[in-house]
């Protein structure tokens, strides 16, 4: 197999309007709440008003017409009230929320905090208000997550849910810097099972999807150069594999790995990455959010790199 043997993906953008799109909105996570797709903001006070909080909502009847139509003009969008029980005051070097995931009305969501050595990173739980369209944290449900690593700005930027489990994924799993990586587990009320296996992802693992019926799911793998302690010199997928045409001419890396639970443990699917074609300019697009959309694709969302930009990835498999 070559190395520029798989097709790479085109990514659609999908346009959120502003404030929105404003890289300020830093989002770190998305997930499903049923039909309602919901963006997390690391920081979900920066554009409140008044110290209010929120999070960002967009339908999926909306997202599904927006791909079907030549559309230039932004998608609309909505909030959803956030309150944090004022975690993001009392936690000691709060650095913002990194996951979310919901189960029923409950949500999940992960904090990353630098009160660790250096950092520390939280699990926390909470529930949906479908009347007033807001989510309120449970302070006195928060667990922490111990680093897998001694990096800076390193914690469980993943979540997922299955079957009343709670796993909660590092974001440093290369085979040099973790070579023991894992997965924490918790039951539903957040009292923790035992660890599962993590498979050594080079790179950063920066979001989960969903599960899907037959236990598999997928995760964003991100790698910009300026991290040039996560850089591999062997990647076993792409050994296995190969990769697309713009990944072979760069050290860029933005591609989604499928996974599954078998057994309680997280293993690779047999199955080769699905590369995102890169940006011909050189910039890295920092993908922080992945969800599936029905059987089309998926959905993700960056950060503030290079903007705070929603897109739409085709499944070419």
């Amino acid at each position: 197999m070559t190395a520029d043997s798989l097709t790479e993906a085109e990514v659609r953008e999908i346009k959120l309007p502003a404030p929105y799109d404003d890289t300020r909105m830093e989002y770190s996570s998305m997930a499903w709440m049923e039909d309602t797709l919901v963006l997390l903001p690391q920081y979900p006070r920066r554009l409140g008003k008044d110290g209010s909080a929120f999070l960002v909502t967009v339908q999926k009847e909306a997202i599904l017409a927006y791909l079907n139509l030549d559309n230039k003009a932004p998608i609309e969008t909505g909030l959803l009230e956030f309150d944090d029980g004022g975690l993001s005051e009392t936690l000691e070097g709060f650095e913002g929320f990194e996951a979310i995931a919901f189960a029923g009305e409950q949500v999940f969501m992960t904090i990353e905090t630098s009160g660790g050595s250096p950092m520390m990173g939280f699990l926390v739980s909470g529930f949906v208000d479908n009347a007033r369209q807001s989510i309120r944290l449970d302070p006195g449900t928060i667990v922490p997550l111990l680093p897998q690593t001694d990096f800076r700005n390193a914690s469980d930027e993943s979540l997922i849910v299955e079957n009343g489990v709670i796993y909660t994924f590092f974001e440093d799993n290369g085979a040099v810097v973790n070579p023991n990586s894992f997965a924490h587990a918790f039951d539903i009320n957040l009292d923790p099972l035992a660890d599962s296996d993590f498979p050594g992802i080079e790179f950063r693992v920066t979001d989960a999807t969903e599960i899907q019926p037959d236990g598999s799911f997928w995760v964003m793998n991100y790698f910009y150069p300026g991290d040039s302690h996560l850089k591999a010199k062997f990647d076993p997928l792409v050994e296995r594999y190969g990769e697309g045409g713009t990944h072979s001419r760069s050290f860029r890396v933005e591609r989604i790995i499928k996974l599954r639970i078998e057994d309680g443990q997280i293993v690779l699917a047999d199955e080769a990455p699905l590369y995102l074609s890169l940006n011909a300019d050189g910039s890295s697009r920092n993908w922080e959010g992945l969800v599936r959309l029905d059987d089309l694709g998926f959905l993700a969302v960056t950060d503030s790199f290079p903007g705070s930009f929603l897109g739409f990835i085709p499944d070419l498999r």
